[in-house]
């Protein structure tokens, strides 16, 4: 007999992977903590998901699209586009890094764990990059835009919010975020 899946359980899942997640982190969540936090049998999980990582993708890309939706809404009534970069970047280097208890840091965790003979998607950072460019268009003077060709500068905002995301994991936010952002826009506009 076929079984069908569930939105109620594979929702479940992700809501109780995601407050796991963002508790007590990537490497110290189980499967069988998740499976019981959602009222179902880890096997059930395997049903739904791969992997521990497949389901932090999934509760990751929302998350993150959620966070890219909240700054395009804001980017839309800042008529500078100096103030629309720095809100960008600020959103890259300090909300991503600090929100929801530094939730990013998982990615972190999980990507370094996988050994070099196993894989992951890069689809969604290359989605998230791609937006993220799009965003950065409606901000860079079109002198700078050369910068967004092969979403090499979103490429860039991305790597560093993954490693303001491992200091906050580590010891917590960084007192030079906000300066660095600022530098970032002086490079970009020039000093004010």
């Amino acid at each position: 007999m076929v079984q069908v899946k569930k939105d109620s359980v594979r929702n479940a899942t992700l809501d109780s992977a995601f407050e796991l997640f963002k508790k007590q982190g990537y490497a110290n969540t189980t499967l069988k903590q998740i499976s019981q936090g959602a009222g179902i049998t880890t096997t059930n999980i395997y049903r739904y998901f791969d992997s521990k990582l497949d389901v932090l993708f999934a509760v990751s890309d929302p998350w993150l699209n959620a966070i890219l939706d909240d700054l395009e809404a804001q980017i839309k009534i800042i008529d500078s586009p100096r103030d629309r970069f720095r809100l960008v970047v600020s959103t890259m280097w300090i909300t991503i890094p600090q929100k929801d208890n530094g939730f990013h840091y998982n990615l972190i965790q999980a990507l370094s764990t996988l050994k070099p003979n196993e894989s992951y998607s890069r689809n969604l950072l290359l989605k998230l990059e791609n937006r993220l460019t799009k965003l950065l268009y409606t901000c860079l003077p079109e002198q700078k835009q050369f910068l967004l060709v092969e979403d090499r500068l979103a490429h860039m905002l991305w790597m560093g919010s993954d490693g303001f995301s491992i200091g906050y994991g580590l010891v917590g936010p960084s007192r030079r975020s906000k300066a660095i952002a600022e530098d970032v826009c002086d490079i970009i506009f020039g000093i004010e």
